[in-house]
């Protein structure tokens, strides 16, 4: 097995087929499939672009494969990040496999703020190794365990900026803040306790300014189109048409 932060093959591709427990994404579009596997003794996921497209997994999946596997050896020991344990090939590489559950799972306001104060901590670390994440506003990248631990998934968009002076000075301070952003937005929605004064002004300001973001806006009224289709009809109107229905009755 190799340990975290190897890059060698923890299993073979050929293995795959006898260790594979079972497929939780099949590949869709450019979208990878991801494997639960057992091997070792241990659990492993393994995120796989070989059943993709010819073109697509030669062109974009082997990068992604590239890129995160050098992200996530660079993070290699850090906690609230799976540990990596290498490359099967150009095409897939193997995380350790987490039981918990998303956010978007969980539920809004039902998470501890304890929570979310790990994620600060988990970001602040992964800044201080020049990483940053850039898609941490997705309730389906921060992972919470049972005992209330928390993990941030998915760095296929994340960026490793270094720690010189140009980064320090520059890059890391604006993309840190988009980490930051992020993070708050998906507390307000899922913390089961109130803002601070503090947070919950600037949030509010912040949500407001995203109007000004053209694909901001256009998610949001898309998907406040969604819930309206999906509103139940008013009681009154089935009411009123019932009325009509028998008062035509009568009528006959």
């Amino acid at each position: 097995m190799a340990s975290a932060g190897d890059e060698s093959p923890p299993l073979s591709r050929a293995d795959m087929a006898s260790c594979t427990e079972r497929v939780l994404r099949p590949s869709v579009r450019a979208k990878p499939a991801i494997l639960l596997v057992r091997w070792g003794g241990r659990r492993l996921l393994v995120k796989d672009f070989s059943r993709n497209s010819w073109l697509l997994r030669h062109i974009y999946g082997r990068w992604i494969v590239a890129h995160e596997s050098r992200i996530y050896a660079a993070m290699a020991g850090l906690a609230g990040v799976p540990a990596f344990h290498g490359r099967l090939d150009a095409f897939a590489f193997a995380v350790d496999y987490v039981e918990a559950k998303s956010l978007k799972t969980l539920g809004r306001r039902t998470v501890p703020a304890a929570v979310f104060d790990r994620l600060a901590a988990l970001h602040a670390s992964l800044h201080e190794r020049g990483i940053v994440h850039l898609d941490s506003h997705q309730c389906s990248n921060i992972l919470v365990t049972p005992q209330g631990e928390a993990f941030l998934v998915d760095f296929a968009t994340s960026l490793r900026l270094g720690t010189g002076w140009l980064a320090r000075r520059l890059l890391l301070p604006f993309f840190a803040w988009a980490d930051r952003l992020g993070l708050r937005k998906l507390k307000a929605r899922y913390c089961s306790e109130p803002l601070a004064a503090a947070e919950a002004r600037s949030h509010k300001l912040l949500w407001a300014l995203g109007w000004l973001w053209p694909f901001t806006a256009v998610r949001r009224l898309r998907r406040a189109w969604r819930k309206r289709r999906r509103l139940p009809q008013p009681a009154a109107h089935q009411g009123h048409g019932e009325n009509q229905r028998q008062g035509d009755q009568d009528h006959h």
